[in-house]
């Protein structure tokens, strides 16, 4: 929250999905404190849609962030959505819980075929004017890209797909907020962990043009 108020932009590696609630709380309260009234807007790229309920003694887990915060009054459901979920993995009890929560599901069978023009749409034209909060489960990649992670897939999301999606989050000036889940390198190390590193490389790119583009606009270049 200090570090969002600060203007500063997180990018938050994990770990379990667990963080991802805190994270978005932390970014509600930044944006409370600085737009009074204002809404955040949340995206899932995950192939789970980790709504599920918190364990004995209310206990949250790496399954629960996202119904945490469709559960949180300070949360507009209208401004979530899941990206790339995968219907085998996720049951029709969640899936109404998010859509009567407010929210949206994109399953990947709606963005395969051309995920960054998708993701493009939603941080340029369906939230504009919202701050973001880009949520990245490395789950939602194909393992053969990135195998070490808590739940490998043997389908989803290209490696090209998700640094696309990581420049184009970089470079959408009102995403304020990046968290990257699931990364074990317990099971897998060296082949995931670089595509990690990219993945942050590729966010890290699409800041630098944010800010060129930014200059540019002051210098009365554009």
């Amino acid at each position: 929250s200090t570090q969002s108020t600060w203007g500063a932009i997180p990018f938050v590696v994990g770990g379990g999905n667990d963080q991802s609630y805190p994270n978005a709380v932390g970014l509600m309260m930044a944006v409370e404190a600085t737009s009074p009234g204002s809404k955040i807007a949340v995206v899932n790229i995950d192939a789970h849609l980790d709504v599920r309920p918190l364990l004995p003694g209310g206990v949250a887990h790496s399954g629960s962030p996202f119904r945490q915060l469709l559960s949180d009054a300070r949360f507009d459901g209208a401004g979530f959505l899941e990206f790339a979920a995968q219907g085998d993995q996720c049951s029709a009890e969640h899936a109404r819980f998010v859509e009567q929560s407010g929210g949206k599901i994109l399953w990947l069978s709606d963005v395969k075929e051309n995920a960054p023009k998708i993701f493009a749409k939603w941080l340029q034209e369906d939230t504009v004017g919202m701050r973001k909060f880009v949520s990245f489960d490395l789950d939602a990649v194909q393992a053969c890209h990135a195998p070490g992670v808590s739940c490998p897939a043997t389908i989803g999301l290209s490696a090209d797909d998700a640094l696309a999606l990581c420049m184009l989050a970089g470079a959408c000036h009102e995403v304020a907020l990046f968290d990257l889940s699931e990364f074990n390198p317990r099971i897998e190390g060296y082949m995931t962990g670089r595509l990690v590193a990219f993945m942050f490389y590729r966010f890290c790119l699409g800041l630098v043009a944010r800010k060129r583009h930014r200059r540019e606009v002051l210098l009365g270049k554009k």
